[in-house]
């Protein structure tokens, strides 16, 4: 009697879930968001003019270039803190390093609003850090550090940034191959050089993936913006926010806006993706 084959199909079934949530949650809402911004309302017309609108008038062209510029800022701030306390992380004792990235992994788990409400008690014009430091140094009462402004912004957001960048460069650096190092430097290779041919290469593609992370979510930036200033900051998100609320409903132009910000994270980690495996040993 002849063994039965194994029947491979069966694995697939496993997959019906994942394609199912996949389907109605992500899918199904980027493709009925890219027809609602395209088909004119009532009357069922298709019509660019929404994209139009993003390309001629001017507060939708400064939000896109807001939410680049202050994207591209957040996440250098976090990779290069990130990168720096990753550094350090592996060499410090099991405890201690276990201890840091606890509390490291903490502002992930916190809420958008209180971190924002946190940072106008420590920073805000009356805050106590600006209080403490307007005493010692003597300084007038106008004189103090914005958390509103964009600087405050970028600061704000480091809560975050810096710790997601250490989760991966921690591990990066802790699965770093001692020995290509040590090979290195028995063919004579100075620190610098160490650096520049062994050490960077092989942390590069781990560094540009972590930027990507970054970025993506901070092009998305919401609720700790809309909670420390409301629309005083012109950001993609926050004119989608108020697209969809009740005093200036319009969901056409909100869905053409969201399209456009899609397309940029899409485009930009599409970028990054193919530079990072361009880094890879042999890439």
């Amino acid at each position: 009697m002849s063994k039965s084959k194994p029947r491979y199909w069966v694995e697939y079934l496993f997959l019906i879930p994942f394609v199912g949530f996949l389907s109605v949650f992500e899918l199904y809402p980027l493709v009925n968001m890219a027809l609602r911004s395209v088909v004119e309302t009532g009357g069922g017309s298709v019509s660019f003019q929404y994209y139009a609108n993003i390309l001629s008038q001017p507060h939708y062209r400064m939000a896109v270039r807001n939410s680049l510029f202050f994207a591209t800022a957040c996440s250098l701030v976090g990779g290069i803190g990130g990168t720096f306390v990753g550094y350090i992380v592996p060499r410090l004792p099991g405890r201690y390093r276990s201890l840091l990235l606890s509390l490291y992994s903490l502002p992930m788990t916190l809420s958008g609003l209180v971190v924002a409400f946190a940072f106008i008690v420590l920073l805000g014009r009356n805050g106590v850090l600006n209080l403490i430091v307007q005493r010692l140094l003597g300084l007038p009462r106008d004189v103090y550090f914005d958390v509103y402004s964009w600087p405050g912004l970028v600061v704000v957001y480091a809560f975050y940034q810096i710790p997601l960048m250490t989760l991966t460069m921690a591990a990066v650096f802790g699965n770093l191959d001692r020995s290509l190092i040590e090979a290195a430097r028995n063919l004579g290779a100075r620190p610098l050089q160490v650096w520049r041919y062994v050490i960077i290469p092989t942390l590069a593609p781990g560094f540009v993936a972590g930027m990507s992370i970054q970025f993506a979510g901070m092009m998305g930036a919401f609720g700790t913006v809309l909670a420390l200033v409301g629309g005083a900051r012109n950001l993609l998100s926050v004119q989608i926010y108020y697209h969809i609320s009740e005093s200036t409903y319009n969901l056409p132009q909100a869905a053409a806006l969201s399209v456009v910000l899609v397309s940029i994270i899409a485009g930009v980690l599409t970028l990054l993706n193919l530079f990072e495996k361009a880094l890879r040993p042999g890439g």
